[in-house]
């Protein structure tokens, strides 16, 4: 019975194995505002991630003062002309979904996540 059970498992991960050591399709292209875009195709999972970097982080506080880096990020979940203070991730949460934000020495990401379907 072990034996079967082993082999089973076997069975399984040889099944499953060419899937999850494919590599990833990526697409690559920069808009005319000079942004520019990875797309990464994972469909391991029914979830859409959506994240944004800029190469700026707390290396460029200037010097003698800490923190504004993570300032701004902070500022970035604030209201807009169209959306009001935290409605962004209270629409996120309401689906189902996550979103953050974090700040390194050199870059600044956000981040929002939800099921494909939203």
């Amino acid at each position: 019975m072990r034996r079967a059970g082993l082999l089973l498992a076997l069975a399984i991960v040889l099944l499953f194995a060419p899937a999850a050591l494919a590599e990833p399709r990526v697409n690559t292209f920069t808009l005319a505002n000079g942004l520019q875009v990875v797309v990464i195709e994972d469909h391991r999972v029914p979830v859409v991630t959506h994240m944004v970097w800029y190469r700026v982080g707390a290396a460029e506080d200037p010097w003698g003062t800490s923190g504004i880096a993570h300032f701004l990020e902070h500022l970035m979940f604030k209201s807009t002309g169209k959306l009001k203070s935290g409605e962004l991730s209270r629409t996120i949460t309401r689906l189902g979904g996550r979103d953050n934000a974090t700040t390194t020495h050199d870059t600044t990401s956000y981040y929002q996540r939800v099921a494909k379907e939203h």
